[in-house]
């Protein structure tokens, strides 16, 4: 017969609140992983709506659940602390930027361009749709919020740069290359020559929309702002034979 010290001591009733116990072989982790990714994709969302239009620093756990219609417990279960759900959204349209700036770029790789006039249309094309693509609202608020944050948040700031402007510019870059190579530009820098053209053309519109957001620039004056920044870049770094 077993000592007392043995025998095993009773377990306690399991409270209801409790989840009943499951064998291994029979859980299911699909459901649960798709609630669980439908409460993430939605606290994504109302933090993101909240950020852009509330400031990081206004924005609170308790709005982002009750706007996600999640409990507290939930968003913390997901994201650690308000930091780490703001740099896993801004991280996450920054990386999306990549498909938009090829997009913007793509009219610049063709090899039909062999003039100056031919170039100058797909200069204008590609800064027409620059300032379409920046001067989008969630664009411009997302650039309106990391400036805010830029200091506590200083290397979030530069990976936007980094991701966003600056390859941008580095894109512009790579085609201008092409041209130079086919003798229709004269460029010493190339990657400042990238960047004369990309704030030739956002540096107007980009300037009016951040402080004067209630404005809205026309068709024909975006058409307008591109058509002259392409005028001014090529009148600097087109080779003179090619005038």
């Amino acid at each position: 017969m077993p000592s007392p010290s043995a025998r095993q001591k009773p377990r306690p009733p399991r409270s209801r609140t409790d989840p009943a116990p499951t064998p291994a072989a029979s859980r299911s982790d699909g459901p649960e992983t798709g609630r669980s990714a439908l409460k993430r994709r939605a606290i994504l969302d109302a933090a993101t709506a909240l950020f852009l239009r509330d400031g990081y620093r206004s924005t609170s756990m308790d709005q982002v659940a009750a706007d996600a219609k999640v409990s507290k417990q939930t968003v913390y279960k997901h994201f650690a602390d308000k930091d780490q759900l703001f740099r896993e959204i801004v991280l996450g349209v920054t990386g999306n930027s990549e498909a938009i700036l090829t997009e913007l770029t793509s009219v610049l790789h063709t090899a039909e361009v062999s003039s100056l006039a031919e170039l100058r249309v797909v200069l204008t094309d590609m800064a027409r749709r620059y300032v379409d693509r920046v001067l989008e609202p969630h664009v411009l608020a997302l650039r309106r919020l990391i400036i805010a944050e830029a200091e506590q948040f200083p290397d979030l700031a530069r990976t936007y740069y980094e991701q966003a402007p600056g390859r941008g510019i580095g894109l512009i870059a790579d085609t201008l290359r092409v041209y130079l190579q086919r003798g229709l530009l004269a460029i010493d820098d190339v990657q400042l020559a990238a960047a004369h053209l990309a704030y030739l053309t956002l540096a107007i519109p980009l300037d009016r929309a951040q402080f004067c957001p209630e404005e809205r620039l026309s068709s024909s004056e975006r058409d307008r702002l591109a058509s002259e920044a392409v005028r001014v870049f090529l009148a600097a770094y087109a080779r003179p034979d090619q005038r």
